[in-house]
């Protein structure tokens, strides 16, 4: 897989940004299809860094129906890489401008 495929977009929630600020953990949307050393590598490649662990989770996707038409359809499944990098690393291409 191409490294610029398997990370997708970081997470942008307040509970991701407090782990950025406080623990150094960056969490990430990323293929669900990628094993941990493909994440760990393409991190690597892309931001220079090596990560000191990777988590991930699967997040099932949820079931809505359609009311006019009575039928349900399933949202894909997506998952979601916390990666924690070495103490006082920081990474400039996600800070954002908070007072």
């Amino acid at each position: 897989m191409s490294q610029n495929i398997i990370i997708l977009k970081p997470v942008i929630t307040e509970k991701a940004l407090a782990a950025q600020q406080l623990q150094d953990k960056y969490t990430f949307w990323v293929a669900p299809q990628v094993s941990k050393n493909q994440i760990t590598a393409s991190f690597q490649a892309v931001f220079g860094i090596k990560p000191l662990s990777v988590q991930t989770t699967t997040l099932k996707g949820k079931f809505k129906t359609n009311w006019k038409t009575r039928k349900t359809t399933q949202k894909s499944d997506r998952k979601k890489a916390i990666i924690t990098v070495p103490k006082g690393t920081k990474l400039e291409l996600l800070k954002l401008n908070t007072k």
